[in-house]
């Protein structure tokens, strides 16, 4: 198996955004062979394969802002042929990009090339002082980039590590400003009784955690009502075959959304435990991007009554659980008191009506009131 990563772009300072996939997952790919296609302050260039294989997994969805050297796809049986990962970006619609170049990955003895040189004196920073966190040692783009943002820290007398998001963060900040740019959202809220969630996990020996439950639900809703399952790629409508939830996790100032796959396939014990160990992969930052169709932030550990979830441009939707209160409802004649939780519905209005959106909400909170077995 190879890792297809971002390639280092040169002189690129800006966002890197993946445009297109010109290669669907279980295609055959050569190297050499154009595989997707990125946009930059340059403008558009298709990137080629650095090894022969069969594309079995796309790590990053289109649209989606990428940071040089992050993985972009997984190539089975690939006989990577290229030093360091060699790409070629080749420029169309963008007269301004510059010469078509190959980028072959230099060893230390041959040092960095003259672009990067320039990039770095632009900064006024010594080239020969960075560390380099290429193939041998060699310095990238984005070594001189966080060069840069250590050094505009340190003028302003703070640490480096406050000056600037992470890479994966970058990612992140930038994903869901795009979706919340782009997309017309409208939202539903209902209120669900949670006692019968209680009681169950209460009888449970591994006592799952409520977001177990509440992936289970929209799992089961998500098979019910595939219309959920579909994204917009530009003028396209895409749809996801999995169902696959994703799960907002906090860690810090990071946020993360791990994935649980075939969700619709699993018990809610079983979605417990791979939640929790989820959780622990992202507390220490190693979590692994995969496809996903849905959203769960569940905030009801803290006083949140309710909020509304951003949508993941991949996603046509996204769940906002807040806190379980303790609330009068009348049934049969009687008073009682009953743990109510707002369920609020993130949708995107270019895919998904308000009549469907709301039946499918009425869905998630049928099956936590009444069980899901």
């Amino acid at each position: 198996m190879t890792t297809i990563r971002m390639p280092d772009l040169g002189t690129v300072e800006g966002t890197i955004t993946l445009v297109r996939w010109l290669k669907r997952e279980g295609d055959p790919v050569a190297l050499g062979e154009p595989l997707f296609e990125v946009e930059t302050d340059k403008g558009v260039s298709e990137v080629e394969s650095a090894a022969d294989g069969t594309l079995v997994s796309r790590l990053v969805a289109e649209g989606a802002s990428v940071a040089s050297g992050e993985p972009i796809a997984e190539i089975q049986g690939a006989v990577d042929r290229a030093a360091g990962a060699a790409v070629r970006a080749v420029p169309h619609a963008a007269p301004s990009a510059g010469p078509v170049h190959r980028s072959q990955g230099r060893s230390p003895a041959r040092g960095p090339g003259p672009v990067l040189i320039a990039l770095a004196r632009k900064h006024g920073l010594d080239i020969a002082a960075i560390r380099g966190s290429g193939p041998g040692g060699a310095v990238t783009r984005q070594d001189i980039l966080d060069r840069k943002g250590g050094r505009r820290a340190a003028a302003a007398g703070v640490g480096a590590a406050g000056a600037s998001l992470g890479a994966l963060q970058t990612v992140v900040a930038a994903r869901v400003s795009q979706s919340h740019r782009e997309k017309p959202v409208y939202h539903l809220t209902m209120r669900a009784n949670l006692q019968r969630v209680m009681d169950e996990r209460g009888r449970d020996p591994a006592k799952p955690g409520f977001t177990a439950f509440f992936v289970k639900a929209c799992a089961t809703a998500l098979a019910e009502v595939p219309v959920f399952r579909q994204w917009m790629s530009g003028q396209q409508v895409r749809t996801h075959e999995q169902v696959n939830v994703a799960v907002a996790v906090g860690v810090e100032h990071a946020l993360y959304a791990p994935v649980v796959r075939g969700a619709d396939g699993l018990d809610v014990g079983a979605i417990g435990v791979i939640v929790k160990g989820l959780a622990a992969q992202a507390a220490v930052g190693m979590v692994e991007r995969a496809d996903s169709c849905f959203l769960v932030s569940n905030l009801g550990a803290y006083p949140v009554e309710s909020f509304d979830a951003i949508i993941l441009p991949e996603h046509a939707a996204a769940l906002a659980i807040g806190a379980a209160v303790p609330t009068p409802v009348v049934a049969d004649g009687a008073v009682t008191v009953a743990p109510l939780a707002s369920l609020t519905l993130s949708v995107d209005h270019r895919l998904v009506n308000g009549g469907t959106a709301a039946r499918f909400l009425a869905r998630v909170k049928q099956l936590l009131e009444e069980g899901m077995e």
